[in-house]
């Protein structure tokens, strides 16, 4: 079993800020991550899914190479394949992917298997469930290490809901899970410090740093307000 580092970092810092790069574009998301300066050890850079199926893996690389102390994660959703998905994406240098709670039984296994055999951690996404809460207890008992509570870019569009209205599921999920969790869904930096003390552990940020006239700022507001220790 090797160690798995965005554990260790959460242990270290108490709070992470994940910055979603979600472009088809892999120049046009170096170039906001070149402008985020450097970040520190409390930031997440995460290979969204997008970015994923129209670069693969050189994605990940990509944002591995910047000269940071920073993690990064593959927003891969994975629903099948589980272990060789964690494989390649481990192989790129990620350190942590994300697998749907909707997958079943034996791929979350399969996922959380090459997980510890990886070092890389594994978020359980609740993007598609129905059932959140039920959900976050089948993610504890199958051993993933992190529940996401995500509310999809579609979902926002159509619907007008956001990550910052869930903030009393926040609560339920992290009693239910008894581990870390994620929050995602057009959250703002300002939101960050609502969040996180609604239980929140990882506040993912997408467009509100990413598509600001100045990325750098907005993340070190996110920062500033999750009360990282590193």
């Amino acid at each position: 079993m090797r160690p798995k580092r965005l554990l260790r970092r959460l242990e270290e810092c108490g709070s992470l800020v994940q910055v979603a790069l979600d472009f088809d574009n892999l120049l046009e998301a170096i170039g906001v991550v070149a402008r985020l300066g450097e970040p520190g050890r409390a930031v997440i850079l995460e290979a969204g899914t997008p970015l994923l199926k129209s670069m693969g893996t050189s994605a990940i690389e990509a944002l591995k190479a910047f000269p940071w102390d920073h993690l990064v994660m593959a927003d891969t959703k994975t629903v099948d394949a589980g272990y060789l998905e964690a494989s390649i994406v481990s192989k790129a240098g990620a350190d942590a992917l994300s697998v749907l709670s909707v997958a079943s039984h034996e791929t979350l296994e399969e996922t959380v298997k090459a997980s510890e055999e990886l070092g890389v951690s594994v978020y359980g996404d609740l993007i598609a469930s129905t059932n959140p809460v039920g959900d976050a207890e089948k993610l504890r008992k199958t051993g993933v290490d992190v529940a996401l509570l995500h509310i999809g870019i579609d979902v926002q569009k159509r619907l007008g809901i956001t990550a910052i209205q869930l903030r009393d599921l926040i609560g339920q999920v992290k009693r239910e899970f008894k581990g870390p969790i994620a929050v995602a869904g057009g959250i703002k930096p300002a939101e960050v410090s609502s969040l996180v003390e609604a239980g929140a552990d990882i506040v993912i940020i997408g467009s509100a740093i990413t598509r600001a006239p100045d990325p750098g700022s907005a993340l070190r507001e996110a920062l500033k307000r999750a009360g990282a220790r590193c």
